[in-house]
This record gives C-alpha cells, sequence and structure tokens, in this order.
C-alpha cells in the first residue's frame, strides 16, 4: 500500500476532529485504536497475535529465507 502525504492524512484528521468523518475503529480485544485496514477488526499486535496474523509471519519468513538460500 502506497505511503500518503502527510497532507492528505492531516486534512482526514481535521474533518474527524471536526466531526465530519466517522471515528477510527478500536480493537475489539485490547481496546488500541485501528490505524490500519489490513487487519481490521483488530489491531496490528493483536492480529500478529492471531492464528491468521502467525499464519502470515510464517509464510513471510519461509519467503526470507527461500529468498536469502538462492
Amino acid at each position: 500500500m502506497p505511503r500518503q502525504p502527510s497532507r492528505e492524512k492531516t486534512a482526514r484528521h481535521r474533518l474527524r476532529q471536526a466531526g465530519d468523518l466517522p471515528p477510527l475503529p478500536v480493537c475489539p480485544s485490547c481496546g488500541r485504536v485501528v490505524v490500519g485496514t489490513r487487519t481490521l477488526p483488530l489491531c496490528a499486535l493483536c492480529w500478529r497475535k492471531s492464528p491468521a496474523g502467525k499464519a502470515a509471519d510464517a509464510a513471510r519468513k519461509r519467503r526470507a529465507r527461500k529468498r536469502d538460500a538462492a
């Protein structure tokens, strides 16, 4: 996912403060604000501890090991 310019983030933040955008979702397991959309409904830390997160991390490590061995 490409990074967004800070002016876009600032504009969204100001709209959210003004009440024009809905608030950010909250992680159901720990109560943190979920910033990214990839791990919804969990925050990144809770997602990493979930079975799906552990499987994704294992797949990422397998690809890295395969790439480094070649």
